[in-house]
């Protein structure tokens, strides 16, 4: 899916924005246009069923979510987007006091799944907060899981060198850091071509 597969370290350049009624967003994506450096697309669509298929679909560093407190749609979609590991959610609330249980219980439902929860009426200073907080945590997400994303090859490639030439773990990360050095390439380099190398044979 491309919003699993793609990993911007310059921050959000991929905005959904799910509305209760369709095209109520035109001054929230102007926000969204001056808050992040990066926005490429920002895109519309409705918080139904057609809705959660784009949540489902991951093409976005960032959900926005514009619903009553108590929508259960509205937190159907945040718990969607929040299996993409680098995807931000924020959910803008329709105003509200949180007078009732329910209101406050759905709240830290939101919260507990990690979305950014807003109430209207929003001020636009206390709104590009959150825009900005949303792309420093994206940028950081997009990092970690690249680091991840390098472990995972770098260890798959000390494997295959175990299997393939006899070296112990020590032996098999010694030779991958002296490759490194004599090529003047990073390791992980060298571990996608030992994968290209060796991994099918």
């Amino acid at each position: 899916m491309k919003g699993r597969d793609t990993l911007s370290s310059t921050g959000i350049d991929k905005v959904l924005i799910l509305t209760e009624s369709k095209g109520r967003s035109k001054i929230l994506e102007g926000l969204v246009v001056e808050g992040l450096k990066h926005a490429e697309s920002i895109k519309e669509s409705h918080l139904d069923d057609k809705g959660l298929k784009e949540v489902r679909n991951g093409d976005y560093g960032l959900l926005i979510i514009v619903s009553d407190i108590k929508n259960e749609m509205a937190f159907k979609a945040c718990k969607l987007a929040s299996i993409h590991p680098t995807a931000c959610i924020m959910h803008i609330a329709d105003e509200t006091d949180f007078s009732s249980k329910e209101e406050k219980d759905a709240r830290e439902n939101f919260l507990d799944i990690g979305a950014i929860s807003l109430v209207k009426p929003l001020t636009k200073s206390a709104f590009l907060v959150a825009i900005n907080s949303a792309d420093m945590a994206h940028i950081r997400l997009c990092k970690l899981r690249k680091k991840v994303e390098e472990e995972k090859i770098l260890s798959r490639s000390k494997l295959i060198l175990m299997r393939t030439l006899s070296l112990s773990e020590d032996e098999a990360h010694k030779y991958i850091e002296k490759e490194a050095m004599n090529s003047g390439q990073k390791k992980i380099d060298v571990a996608m071509e030992i994968l290209r190398t060796y991994d099918y044979q």
